[in-house]
């Protein structure tokens, strides 16, 4: 790993995650009544349980709006969502006053063009492996893994190894 990635990966304080293409695989699933689902990854909650044991926090920034995001992510713990948000960038304000971070102290997993004005005012900037080309393109980490199939866990193991966070991380299950 280079050794600006790995100067970036020890300042992240917290992580923004998009939801549709990043924690689902961004498939749209509806019932018969029209009721929508969403499939996410048991190993993407996992490591976002074990990330908020070791100190880290989190946003959600979608371009949706969905309940079903707001029952997964009080499962995880995260308390920051914000839904319905078509301009992302117009949020960093509000977080870095909220959660008294730096733009350098973010990280972003994304994995579309509705992420990119965000995507450019973070630290880290990290796209899963089916990400659209422009995401991927500006990103500093490109992820072997999809959206909805374990991308997120793979970056959170390498934000723990790399700070040296694994133990604390694996406190959430002793």
């Amino acid at each position: 790993m280079k050794q600006e990635i790995k100067k970036k990966l020890k300042m992240v304080k917290l992580i923004i995650l998009d939801v549709d293409g990043v924690l689902t695989d961004g498939g749209l699933y509806y019932t018969s009544n029209g009721e929508e689902m969403k499939k996410f990854c048991v190993k993407d909650g996992s490591g976002i349980k074990m990330a908020l044991q070791a100190g880290y926090k989190f946003v959600i920034v979608t371009g949706r709006v969905s309940t079903i995001v707001i029952k997964r992510a009080s499962e995880l713990g995260i308390e920051k969502i914000l839904q319905g948000i078509k301009q992302k960038g117009s949020v960093i304000a509000e977080i870095k006053k909220e959660f008294s971070v730096k733009e350098e102290e973010m990280a972003f997993v994304a994995d579309d063009v509705i992420d990119m004005e965000l995507f450019k005012k973070v630290g880290l900037k990290v796209a899963v492996a089916d990400a659209h080309q422009k995401i991927k393109k500006i990103a500093h980490i490109n992820l072997r893994t999809g959206g909805g199939r374990g991308a997120v866990r793979e970056f959170i193991d390498m934000l723990l190894e790399e700070n040296k966070l694994w133990k604390k991380a694996l406190e959430y299950y002793t």
